[in-house]
């Protein structure tokens, strides 16, 4: 009888140093899957992923990579609220050209969609959340206004 009840206390102990793990281990996300809506012409596309929740857009992205085939993945991001921000780089030098007034020189898009008129937006106009699963986004790539 005592070792049925020994045997009993190990099960229970071992189902809930299970669920403590599971609980308390550090939650990835989904995937973030980016379609981008034009095709580029020429050259690279690359898309930085950052924080939304900030004013301008920081040097250094969270990650960033490379679209193949107008596809782009950030895999195992942890669940938050985010803003992509894409740009084909048309010259090769690896970032986004921008006048002096903040207008992108080269084909570029960001989450959300929103518009360009007046230069690049702040983050947080591009915010998406991103939950326990994989998030699908579209993202138009608008092509450089012309330079006056």
């Amino acid at each position: 009888m005592p070792q049925r009840i020994l045997q009993t206390v190990t099960r229970l102990r071992y189902g809930l140093l299970l669920t403590l793990l599971a609980l308390c281990s550090p939650g990835y996300a989904g995937d973030i899957l980016v379609n981008i809506g034009a095709k580029p012409v020429n050259g690279p596309v690359y898309l930085a992923l950052v924080p939304a929740d900030q004013a301008q857009w920081p040097a250094t992205p969270l990650r960033q990579v490379q679209a193949q085939d107008g596809v782009a993945r950030f895999t195992e991001v942890p669940a938050g609220r985010y803003a992509l921000q894409l740009y084909q780089d048309a010259n090769g030098n690896g970032q986004l050209d921008l006048s002096p007034r903040g207008v992108p020189l080269e084909p570029v898009g960001f989450s959300a969609n929103p518009p360009l008129a007046r230069g690049k937006p702040e983050p947080l106009a591009c915010l998406f959340e991103h939950g326990s699963g994989d998030t699908r986004l579209q993202i138009d790539l608008h092509s450089a206004r012309a330079k006056r």
